[in-house]
């Protein structure tokens, strides 16, 4: 990063850290109103950093061709992977400790919430497993 960029960068950063001890400071003697002001400010960072987080990746990738073909065979992946999750998981309803069904809990919320644990499980799985062959690897080395 040259220098003009990195020192844009760190202005707008100080800037930024500035308004936001401005809103809370100004949030801890006043009211609701200050409150909401500071979280609405809050929410106005997370989503301006979400948004970049996602917009600079995306024109990195159409600017290589080579990085766009290599991201959609790693979400073909992950669909595959979710696929299996989503047969793996069972629909059953979900009952308490008094043996009542939990209300909304049978059907396809509890299908999808199982793919999500059995998705979770897998990817925590094959994360562990390449961790052990890469500190594995490194060790032979």
């Amino acid at each position: 990063m040259n220098k003009s960029l990195s020192k844009i960068l760190m202005i707008v950063t100080l800037v930024l850290a500035v308004l936001g001890a401005i809103f809370y400071g100004t949030s801890i003697e006043g009211g609701d109103a200050a409150v909401g002001r500071y979280v609405s400010y809050a929410i106005a960072l997370l989503i301006i950093t979400a948004a970049l987080a996602v917009v600079f990746p995306m024109l990195n990738m159409f600017k290589k061709p080579a990085l766009l073909k290599k991201t959609l065979m790693y979400l073909a992946i992950l669909g595959v992977v979710l696929a299996a999750a989503y047969f793996m998981a069972g629909s059953e309803a979900v009952y308490d400790a008094s043996n009542k069904v939990f209300e909304g809990s049978e059907g396809s919320t509890s299908k999808w919430v199982g793919t999500a644990i059995n998705y979770s499980f897998i990817l925590l799985f094959v994360g562990g497993v390449l961790f052990l062959f890469d500190m594995v690897k490194n060790l032979i080395k």
